[in-house]
């Protein structure tokens, strides 16, 4: 007779433990305010010409399809410096990413000769900010700028 009262609360159990997983995990992907299956776009600080490119996955815990335009310094004759990308790197649970970009030129070069180390954070309203470092072998060209970006769809 104590057979299914015994039952019953083991089937309870059972069932708020699987209910406190799924809003654990629901707040997971809620907590680092990226929008799913998003395109973002934006630029660097001071520089409205350059800038930042990727979009979220559905399940808003991957940035992928990243790009940057390369940030350097240049004291004329410098030529072309290749862009940053594609990458893409993990949404951590705070909104927070991190990706290093190497930088093949000229195109086409399968020698890296450089990186652009991208980082980020998702705000509440759904844009993201961070920065680009660019670092260049045999040049002291490279430097860090700030950007933000917006959803675009």
């Amino acid at each position: 007779m104590h057979s299914p009262n015994k039952l019953g609360a083991r089937l309870r159990n059972v069932g708020l433990i699987a209910a406190a997983v799924v809003l654990a995990s629901a707040g997971v992907t809620w907590a680092s305010n990226a929008i799913g299956a998003a395109s973002y776009s934006g630029t660097y600080k001071g520089r409205p010409t350059e800038g930042i490119a990727f979009k979220v996955s559905a399940n808003g815990k991957k940035v992928t399809h990243l790009t940057v335009d390369t940030p350097f310094h240049c004291n004329g004759g410098c030529g072309g410096v290749a862009s940053g990308g594609p990458g893409s790197a993990r949404i951590t649970s705070n909104g927070t990413f991190k990706v290093t970009l190497q930088l093949y030129f000229p195109p086409g070069s399968h020698s890296s000769e450089g990186t652009d180390t991208v980082t980020g954070r998702f705000l509440g309203s759904g844009r993201a900010k961070g920065t680009v470092s660019s670092h260049f072998k045999h040049s002291s060209a490279g430097e860090t700028v700030s950007w933000t970006a917006s959803p675009t769809s």
